[in-house]
């Protein structure tokens, strides 16, 4: 029985140690070993393109030139000759006063000159004070009175030679001697009403001017700009020739009008060329040069840009915000731009050659910005710096032309991971 139970324990200690080699785990030959799987990504190429660097600004739009009009007489006014909307051209009228007054002025102003140089025998006042005293000989009552000077000098030497031959007596010299003195005298007094006469005259014309001036005030024109060919220089010319739009009309046919104060009757703007004032930051003040193209944008045409040229460089900076003023001319000889509109601006001042990547490219953490690169079957980390950014680029710096990115799959690659292009 005893060796039974042995027997027993022997075998079952077979079956145990029988079994050992089952539970041991086998070795697979074709197990990988610890290297990490290749990350599937897309590569796009960075590429050197030219950037054009602008200065960018906001402001509005304003017309060449805005004046307001009043005439310099009062009145009535008698007609209107055009309204808002309208173009006028530079000398072209605009309205008209009542000038009866004004009329009735000038015909009382002008005869009473007109016999003043009836006196001095004149057509036409003289331009200097040197023609009137070549003219001074031919006033008639100076032709007189230089007769009678000449008459006086020849009785004079008729008495002295009588009195020398004792013929004459010293009371017919005595007599001479005076008429003499009193024909010199007249003569100066003749010459001096003659210059007097010229100064009322040259009064009577100036009040004769100024009827007539006031006459002609009664037409109420636009006015002409002496500057416009220097902005045709700089702008170059317009399609359309210049002239003026009524932006304003504030007055009707019978309406009074005060020369004192006075009455505005028209706005008038000119819009074949518009001045964009914009404030730019003081730190372009270097790149900001007159000439400098600019493109100017308006949320009326979206997809169009108009023409512009830096015109004016203010030569001060404003200490509150850091800023200095620039004159922006934008051609618009079209119509399509309205004084008064938003627009935004670009000033071009130069172009670059820069390094692009698509934006998927990118990617940030803690403040870094940085690509992944292929080469060979890995990928390295080149940290970058950001500078302009577009829908379909972004600019880079620190990175060569021509490098493969990495567009797709930057979550699962560190410095150094194996990749497979997809």
């Amino acid at each position: 029985m005893r060796d039974a139970k042995r027997r027993g324990v022997r075998f079952f200690v077979l079956l145990f140690l029988l079994a050992l080699p089952a539970c041991t785990p086998k070795s697979d030959p074709s197990a990988k070993s610890d290297e990490p799987k290749p990350v599937p990504v897309t590569v796009a190429d960075a590429k050197s393109n030219a950037l054009r660097r602008a200065v960018p600004a906001v402001s509005t739009l304003y017309p060449y030139e805005d004046v307001t009009l009043a005439p310099k007489v009062g009145g009535k006014v008698l007609c209107v000759f055009k309204d808002v909307g309208d173009r006028v051209a530079p000398g072209e009228p605009l309205l008209e006063l009542d000038a009866t007054e004004y009329r009735l002025a000038v015909e009382q102003a002008r005869p009473a000159l007109e016999a003043e140089l009836r006196k001095l025998k004149l057509a036409a006042l003289p331009a200097t004070d040197a023609g009137f005293e070549k003219h001074l000989a031919a006033v008639d009552a100076v032709v007189e009175a230089r007769a009678n000077l000449t008459l006086a000098e020849s009785e004079l030497k008729r008495a002295e030679t009588e009195a020398n031959s004792g013929v004459g007596t010293k009371q017919v010299l005595d007599s001479a001697i005076n008429r003499l003195a009193v024909a010199r005298t007249r003569v100066q007094l003749a010459e001096t009403d003659a210059r007097v006469t010229l100064a009322n005259a040259r009064r009577l014309k100036a009040a004769l001017d100024d009827a007539e001036r006031r006459l002609a005030d009664t037409k109420l024109s636009a006015p002409v700009p002496p500057e416009w060919n220097d902005w045709l220089r700089q702008l170059g010319p317009t399609t359309t020739p210049l002239s003026y739009a009524v932006a304003q009309k504030m007055v009707s046919a019978g309406s009074p009008v005060e020369s004192m104060p006075a009455t505005s009757c028209f706005r008038l703007v000119i819009d074949h060329a518009l001045k964009l004032g914009v404030a730019i930051p003081e730190k372009h003040a270097p790149e900001v040069a007159v000439g400098q193209s600019v493109e100017v944008r308006v949320e009326a045409y979206p997809n169009r840009v108009f023409a512009g040229v830096v015109a004016r460089i203010s030569p001060t900076t404003d200490v509150a915000n850091r800023t200095f003023g620039v004159v922006i001319g934008v051609r618009n000889g079209d119509g399509k731009l309205k004084a008064g509109g938003f627009a935004t601006a670009e000033i071009v001042v130069r172009s670059d050659r820069v390094v692009t990547v698509p934006p998927e490219a990118l990617v940030q953490f803690a403040g870094v910005n940085k690509v992944f690169v292929v080469e060979g079957d890995r990928v390295k980390a080149i940290e970058v710096t950001v500078g302009t950014r577009d829908k379909e680029w972004v600019e880079v710096g620190g990175l060569p032309a021509g490098a493969k990115v990495v567009t797709s799959g930057q979550s699962q690659l560190v410095d150094g991971s194996p990749v497979r292009i997809r």
